[in-house]
């Protein structure tokens, strides 16, 4: 984990509740400009969120949308989608250039997440956008069952701050 600071906004961080902002999203084959719902990521609380770390999964599904049997590698299901971050409060201001392949963006494989060394926070009322890329996805099969699509999964994983003590005014 990265850096906790002791302040936010010159005000002293009283508490931290962990918090977990996630979405699904399933991607077909060669698909382009894909967008998480608005509110998937967008913060609707009096509390700033703290975000340490993204972490994206894979899971394979077949043309009936169930996942496949076994495991399909997260290095090759990461590999053929792409992902696009922009928080949309601060100018848009975008993470990256472009679209980068997810597993681009993890540490490795045995520790599969985008750490950031300082948190990024989102204000009341500040959303993350996030658009997906697939490439066109090879011919995998488990058990004779084909891969139509991928459930891709983004989870921004952090803490709610609390910067003042409890009172019955806010």
């Amino acid at each position: 984990m990265g850096r906790l600071p002791a302040t936010f906004g010159g005000r002293q961080i009283t508490a931290r509740q962990p918090q977990v902002f996630n979405g699904e999203l399933v991607m077909t084959s060669a698909a382009q400009g894909q967008q998480f719902p608005d509110s998937t990521y967008l913060n609707s609380t009096d509390r700033p969120f703290e975000i340490h770390r993204m972490i994206p999964f894979c899971v394979a599904l077949d043309s009936n949308g169930i996942a496949l049997p076994g495991t399909v590698d997260q290095d090759l299901l990461c590999s053929l989608i792409r992902a696009k971050v922009s928080d949309l409060a601060k100018g848009p201001t975008a993470f990256m250039r472009s679209s980068t392949m997810l597993r681009a963006l993890v540490k490795g494989s045995s520790e599969f997440t985008w750490e950031f060394a300082d948190p990024y926070y989102l204000a009341k009322s500040e959303q993350l956008q996030v658009i997906l890329d697939a490439l066109t996805f090879p011919a995998i099969t488990v058990d004779d069952t084909a891969m139509a699509s991928i459930n891709v999964s983004l989870t921004f994983e952090g803490f709610f701050i609390s910067i003042g003590p409890a009172s019955d005014v806010r």
